[in-house]
């Protein structure tokens, strides 16, 4: 909706074509870790996760398409290493040091990736405006691409939706996001922080969403120049927390790479 007019449309072409009711039919299969190989599922500071996710739409269903997405988090403490190093000591005197320095700086990659191809089940399904934008690919936010608006990224309409930041998102069939991060424990003179998991971290993320030319394949030199060239960059440094409901973030990030329409934003909060 238009920001001073409220009754009339403000979206995009490519949004308007697919308003509307639609009817859809999919086969969803996947494979969860769940953080059951971390020491804590919403903070982690040591272990790895993963996750891989396929799904496939087609007759009954208005549209047809296969989507395949997944990612990997891999944690390890610094202290570990010294361990490794240099040996543990069995004295009961050092046993406290010890197991305070297990809960010291811990290093953090994480990558997650999205591909996706309509499908028209030689036209049973119609595909009006190509793949439904709802099962496109989105990427930015907290705790995926920072330093950038959900859907902050990606292809966008040419005209129309001036109400969204940087217009219309239009979602791509290819994403990724990386992250390399530092975290250390809340200093000892925040006891409250420090005691319930409170962590003080610095990052840096990459990623993009793009659409990719079917004649060309994700595997081509083509593609590759494109994801490379569209990717995304921010830096920064934040706090989190992990509760048992999920994991909280307060981050300040400053992008580095970012196009003229990307919607970016320096301060966020994220829970989840």
């Amino acid at each position: 909706r238009h920001s001073e007019f409220p009754f009339a449309l403000d979206c995009s072409s490519e949004v308007a074509i697919q308003a509307g009711t639609a009817f859809k039919h999919s086969l969803t299969g996947g494979m969860y870790l769940n953080g059951s190989l971390t020491d804590d599922r919403y903070d982690p500071t040591m272990g790895y996760d993963a996750h891989l996710v396929g799904e496939v739409a087609g007759p009954p269903g208005d549209s047809g398409f296969w989507k395949l997405k997944g990612g990997g988090a891999f944690h390890f403490p610094l202290d570990l290493l010294r361990m490794m190093t240099m040996g543990i000591e069995s004295n009961n005197d050092t046993e406290e040091e010890t197991s305070e320095s297990t809960v010291g700086m811990t290093l953090h990659s994480s990558v997650n990736f999205g591909i996706a191809r309509s499908l028209t089940f030689n036209g049973l399904c119609s595909n009006v405006g190509g793949m439904p934008l709802s099962d496109r690919f989105y990427s930015g936010g907290p705790g995926q691409l920072r330093g950038f608006l959900p859907a902050g990224i990606g292809p966008r309409a040419t005209n129309g939706g001036s109400s969204t930041p940087g217009g219309d998102s239009l979602g791509g069939d290819m994403f990724y996001t990386s992250t390399l991060a530092a975290s250390i424990p809340f200093p000892s003179y925040f006891t409250t922080l420090r005691q319930n998991g409170g962590r003080l971290f610095g990052f840096a993320n990459a990623g993009t969403c793009v659409t990719v030319d079917p004649s060309v394949g994700f595997g081509s030199l083509s593609a590759f120049s494109r994801i490379m060239n569209s990717s995304r960059v921010a830096i920064g440094g934040g706090v989190s927390m992990g509760t048992p409901m999920g994991r909280f973030e307060l981050t300040y990030a400053v992008p580095m790479r970012y196009g003229p329409k990307d919607a970016r934003k320096n301060v966020q909060m994220g829970f989840g």
